[in-house]
């Protein structure tokens, strides 16, 4: 069963060796190209979950008829108004 795991993650990393062409390079070029896929992968997925969530709800109120009086658009309209922040 290890063996069946273990043979399956070598062969996944090999594929995105090969992918990426990165099998050609020394080790310690390999760790760095990882390490820099791996900063920008883990950025990409902490700024989807930091800024996408809020974006997409505002997107889905404008497109939407608002089930309320005052849906979130209205809201931030309202705030910014009451600032004097246009």
């Amino acid at each position: 069963m290890f063996r069946k795991i273990w043979k399956s993650i070598t062969s996944v990393y090999l594929l995105y060796e090969l992918n990426t062409c990165i099998y050609m390079l020394d080790p310690w070029e390999k760790r760095f190209v990882n390490a820099f896929i791996f900063a920008i992968l883990g950025l990409l997925i902490f700024s989807s979950y930091t800024f996408l969530p809020g974006y997409t709800r505002k997107l889905v109120n404008a497109f939407l008829p608002a089930h309320s009086a005052l849906s979130d658009l209205d809201l931030d309209h309202q705030r910014s108004m009451e600032f004097n922040i246009h």
